[in-house]
Order: structure tokens, then C-alpha cells, then sequence
């Protein structure tokens, strides 16, 4: 079946690039990080004799593995130092299980999370989190702690140079059968020496995963599977400041709502349910030094705050599936006046899209509690939305966001329900008249 018959893979698929792209968008180690060790951990798996749906998992485990890692001691991975203080090492040491926690539960990966546990395990027994040894270590796992090691010597760290390719197989060689599996370190070794490991090329990786992700999606992908990715996606962005959990469902929910009040069509509903969520995508490559700030930022800080909104856009236009959520990310911080950021686009030269995202975002922001001051109470905050309408808000927009029940708004502070079946598909549809396209469902 061709893809454009098929809105709802391709557009799930979109949202696992774009997880993917959270993962490459922070500076320090994790940069390109995952997608180097998966591009490597495929040529093993491949030498190795791995099925094709085997290879697929391992590329997209090589590239979450390290997604536990996302608002977890930051400042080891941004300024690293030659080595970890006991404090910081125990709580880098957390973050194959909460990778596994978040394979877990994105439906159709589920299966991987196992490999991202035990990607960090030696096979003397001797790594972590769980002591494995040996044959105890899934063989997808083994491949995955010797590709990682691998590409960390390839960088530079704060200790020694990037290590050449010889360099790197010897200490490959004098580590068999203690960190790395002898099977999987010869196959290393055969390949690396022989010349025959391709380098990195991001943009053949990008069909890599493409290919990857054929072999473990289905051609039918529900509404439900994508809200449910969806949520974990903006988890992990609100990850990154402490102040903001939960904000980017809320946005989701409120557009949503203020949309209905306007009256909008379907196809715009459903834009803004996404956008909601990854309105603030861009925010995972700002340091969470300079998100979660107590005092004034100064002008270098409050430009790394304004570059979210070009660098969400730019991520989400280079997926095609996602391309059309790009204006919402790209100008949810202009302003009528066109006072705003990123262009000054003044009046309704600025998308509706954006005009939407941009009430709900300040009512949230208003009413969320931050580093430098105390949450506003909802009167308070729609007093102030009152205010700015005209020059900070459309007027129309406006209107119909100061027009909703003040009971919805308790309503999107509650907790998210546990049971997936039940959120957010249901649970929208239900509380706030969200309608889906079911068009890959049927």
C-alpha cells in the first residue's frame, strides 16, 4: 500500500524521528551519539548474521538508548570533566532503566526496551544496572555496549583526544571477555581492520531508519498509538525544565478547546492537537541551567530561549510527516503588535496555528510555577489575556480562549490517566469534543 493511503504510519513514523532527533539535538556526548553507535551496531548485527527485523530493532535501540539521559545530570554531559564525582556517576548509572521505561511504553517498540537496559552490562558481570554476565546478556545488548564504546572513543573528551581506529582496537582486543562478548569483538575486530566499517553519513542514516522503521511499525497505526507517543514525546521535552511538567499536553488540550470555540475545521483540530504537543520541541537543545535560571537572563541566555522556536521548526519541517506542525513551533511567539520573536510577523500574517498556540501557551506559562517567581491563579491570568488582547492576541482568538468554562481549566491540571486505552483518544473526544482522523485505522 502506498504511504500516501497510509496518514496515520507515516505520520507516527514522523513522530519516531523526531524522537530521534531529541536525542541528537543536545550539545555535549550526546550529540549524533546514537545515531553513530546504531550505524555501527547494524554493520555488526549484519556480519553477524542478524534477521532484518532484529537489525531494525538494534538501530532504534542504539539511538533511545541513551533517551533516559534527557534533564538527568545535564551539566555532566554539557561541561564534562575528566571524571564523574561518585554523586554524579550513581545518577548517570539511572539511565538504562529510565530508557527502558520509555522503550516501554511507545507501542510498537515495546520490545526494545530490554536491549536498552542492558546496553551498559560487561561480560564479566562487572557493568550495570543489573549485574548481567555472559550469555545472560541479550546478544543485541552485547553488540550495543560494544558499538557504544567504540563511538565514545571516537570523541574527544575532556581527558584525552579522540582515539585512532588502531587504538580503539586494541583496547577492544585487551578487553575481550571482560567488558565486550568475544564473538561480537571479534566480528569488531575482523571488520575494523579489514577496512570494511562505513563511516556515519547523516543523511544515509536517515534511510536507515526509514528502512528500520518499515520492518517494526505496522501499515496500519491507530490514533491512540500516536497520542500515546505524542505524550511521551513532550514528556521528555517538559524533562528538561522541572517547572514546566505537564505544560505541553496542557497547550494540546486548551488549542483544542479554544479551536472548537471558533469553530475550525477537523484537519486544523487535529494540526493543533500535535502542535500543543510539540509546540516547544526546540527546547531540548537549551541548557536546563538557562530554562530553570532563579534570576534575570542575560542577552546571551534570553537568545538561547528565543532559538527554541527556529529550532523546533527546523526540526519538525525536515520530517516529512511532520512538516505541516513546523508553523506552529516557528511562530507561537509573535505577537499581534508584531513585538514578538522569531520574525516580527505582526496582524494575521502570523498562522492561525500559531495565533492559538500563543494565548494558550502564556495562560500556562502564567499559571505554572517557575524558577524566578510563584504560579498566577486563573483569574488573574485571564485578566491578563484580557489585557494584552489586541497587542499581544488576536482579538478573535482571544475571545474564544477567554470564552471557555472555567471548569476545563481545572480540568487539564488533573493528573494523566494511567490506563493507556484510555488517554488521551477517549479522554479528549470525551471532555473536550477532539475528533481524530481514523483514516489509517479503517
Amino acid at each position: 500500500m502506498h504511504e500516501a493511503a497510509q496518514p496515520g504510519r507515516v505520520f507516527y513514523r514522523g513522530l519516531v524521528e523526531a524522537l530521534t532527533q531529541v536525542m541528537g539535538s543536545a550539545n555535549g556526548y550526546l550529540f549524533t551519539h546514537g545515531p553513530r553507535v546504531a550505524n555501527l551496531a547494524r554493520q555488526l548485527a549484519r556480519a553477524m548474521g542478524l534477521s532484518r527485523l532484529e537489525s531494525a530493532e538494534l538501530v532504534f535501540a542504539a539511538v533511545f538508548s541513551d533517551v533516559g539521559m534527557i534533564g538527568l545530570a545535564e551539566g555532566a554531559w554539557e561541561h564534562p570533566t575528566p571524571e564523574l564525582d561518585p554523586e554524579t556517576r550513581g545518577t548517570v548509572e539511572r539511565h538504562p532503566g529510565r530508557s527502558e521505561s520509555t522503550l516501554r511504553a511507545i507501542p510498537h517498540l515495546e520490545a526494545l526496551g530490554p536491549l536498552v537496559r542492558h546496553h551498559h552490562e560487561w561480560w564479566d558481570g562487572s557493568g550495570y544496572p543489573d549485574g548481567l554476565s555472559g550469555e545472560g546478556i541479550p546478544l543485541a545488548a552485547r553488540i550495543l555496549r560494544l558499538a557504544d564504546t567504540v563511538c565514545a572513543l571516537e570523541e574527544p573528551r575532556p581527558q584525552r583526544a579522540a582515539l585512532s581506529a588502531e587504538e580503539i582496537a586494541e583496547l577492544v582486543e585487551g578487553s575481550i571477555g571482560a567488558e565486550f562478548a568475544p564473538e561480537v569483538a571479534n566480528v569488531y575486530l575482523r571488520l575494523a581492520r579489514g577496512d570494511e566499517l562505513a563511516e556515519y553519513q547523516p543523511r544515509l542514516f536517515r534511510h536507515v531508519l526509514r528502512r528500520a522503521a518499515e520492518e517494526l511499525l505496522p501499515n496500519a497505526i491507530s490514533p491512540l498509538s500516536a497520542d500515546q507517543l505524542l505524550n511521551i514525546l513532550s514528556g521528555l521535552i517538559d524533562a528538561k525544565d522541572p517547572y514546566t511538567a505537564g505544560h505541553s499536553r496542557r497547550v494540546a488540550i486548551l488549542a483544542v478547546a479554544a479551536a472548537n470555540q471558533l469553530g475550525v475545521d477537523d484537519d486544523l483540530r487535529t494540526t493543533l492537537w500535535a502542535a500543543g504537543y510539540l509546540h516547544d520541541l526546540g527546547k531540548v537543545g537549551v541548557p536546563l541551567r538557562v530554562l530553570s535560571k532563579e534570576g534575570p537572563l542575560d542577552q546571551g541566555e534570553f537568545s538561547q530561549i528565543q532559538s527554541h522556536a527556529h529550532r523546533g521548526a527546523s526540526m519538525l519541517g525536515g520530517i516529512a510527516g511532520l512538516r505541516h506542525l513546523s508553523p506552529g513551533a516557528r511562530y507561537h511567539h509573535e505577537k499581534w503588535d508584531g513585538s514578538g520573536y522569531p520574525e516580527g510577523l505582526r496582524g494575521d500574517h502570523i498562522p492561525v496555528v500559531a495565533q492559538i498556540l500563543a494565548v494558550c501557551d502564556a495562560y500556562d506559562a502564567m499559571t505554572s510555577h517557575r524558577a524566578y517567581r510563584r504560579a498566577r491563579n486563573h483569574d488573574d491570568a485571564m485578566r491578563e489575556i484580557a489585557l494584552s488582547t489586541g497587542r499581544h492576541f488576536a482579538p478573535r482568538v482571544s475571545a474564544s480562549f477567554l470564552a471557555l468554562p472555567d471548569h476545563l481549566f481545572a480540568s487539564v491540571r488533573q493528573p494523566v490517566p494511567e490506563r493507556a486505552d484510555f488517554f488521551p483518544l477517549s479522554w479528549g473526544e470525551r471532555q473536550f469534543g477532539l475528533r481524530h482522523r481514523r483514516a489509517a485505522a479503517r
